[in-house]
């Protein structure tokens, strides 16, 4: 059996970690399987239900993981009044009422599971579409009560809050997004921004950190859906064709796995000067050995790749991406 390295010694960020968390992630999908041994979990495992969201809290030697799997109707969670701003009392700037809804749904359980353990072992927090979300905002709180919050990792999260959630938010935040995955543009509305750094997996192989990177592909990405949301405006039962534009395709945990599995021997096994006191493994990404081969680029995923529990279904998505409200003039 082979096991997942967490790497949890690594300073900052470690393409290792993100690796591993996002095995992590897809297990808070309940899935069969012998993901505890191969994550090396082994009985430390406590999962837990609130109304309709699901995770679970583990710890291993170095580290204590929560992780989230959200909830599978996010098109539910992203449409009518859920897309609302709201002033919450633990959060700063406005936050997202449903993702906010859901934090607090869980937060008192994953704060009982993990008063059990050690407060002396660091915990990550990772989670995948509507979990990536709740796990921004429930590490926020984690870590303003004292618990020793080392990182949250992401996978395909939508936004969670406004402009001044953002900047006040301290916590070490990597969020990875595959290539056309549409589910870290919503909500639509303006006045959502990300928090964290991105680390976005391209179809060519690569791994994007630049933010003018993301900025330039975000901006006909939007442009793109925006025109798609415009020209069914008027329709009631919009076709649910987005498939063809590989935007649920590449929001399935199978893609960000992959294309971070891609990535892994690529990791710079030799210091360099500016980076000598820091651990290969902790270097930064945008340091990455040329391969060895040159990378095939990958094809578009119109199909859907499966899963123990698929996370979002095209319907909900179709739902979340046409029900968007417009900006108000």
């Amino acid at each position: 059996m082979v096991i997942i390295d967490s790497d949890s010694r690594a300073i900052g960020f470690s393409l290792r970690t993100g690796y591993y968390l996002a095995h992590c992630s897809l297990a808070a999908y309940g899935g069969a399987g012998d993901w505890p041994e191969t994550l090396a979990l082994g009985d430390s495992i406590r999962t837990f239900e609130c109304d309709e969201f699901h995770g679970f809290v583990a710890a291993q030697r170095n580290m204590v993981i929560v992780a989230f799997r959200g909830t599978e109707s996010v098109g539910n969670a992203l449409t009518d009044a859920e897309t609302a701003l709201i002033r919450h009392d633990v959060f700063p700037g406005l936050v997202h009422l449903g993702f906010s809804h859901a934090a607090d749904a869980v937060y008192p359980t994953v704060r009982c599971l993990l008063t059990t353990l050690s407060r002396e072992l660091p915990i990550w927090v990772t989670g995948h579409s509507l979990g990536g979300a709740m796990a921004t905002l429930v590490a926020h709180r984690l870590a303003a009560e004292g618990f020793p919050v080392r990182a949250v990792y992401s996978y395909g999260s939508p936004r969670a809050g406004d402009r001044n959630f953002r900047n006040a938010y301290r916590l070490p935040n990597y969020r990875f997004v595959n290539d056309n995955d549409l589910v870290p543009h919503l909500p639509l509305r303006w006045c959502y921004h990300h928090v964290g750094l991105l680390k976005l997996l391209t179809r060519d192989g690569e791994l994007l950190e630049q933010y003018s990177d993301w900025k330039d592909k975000k901006r006909e990405h939007i442009k793109h859906a925006k025109q798609v949301q415009r020209a069914h405006r008027h329709v009631e039962d919009p076709p649910l064709n987005l498939g063809e534009f590989d935007w649920l395709a590449d929001h399935y945990l199978d893609g960000y796995l992959a294309g971070i599995a891609r990535l892994l021997p690529r990791v710079p096994q030799r210091r360099l000067p500016e980076h000598a006191d820091v651990k290969p493994d902790a270097m930064p990404l945008h340091r990455l050995d040329k391969p060895i081969e040159p990378i095939v680029r990958r094809p578009k995923m119109l199909d859907v790749p499966k899963q123990p529990i698929p996370a979002i279904t095209q319907s909900d998505l179709a739902a979340a991406f046409f029900k968007q409200p417009h900006r108000r003039s």
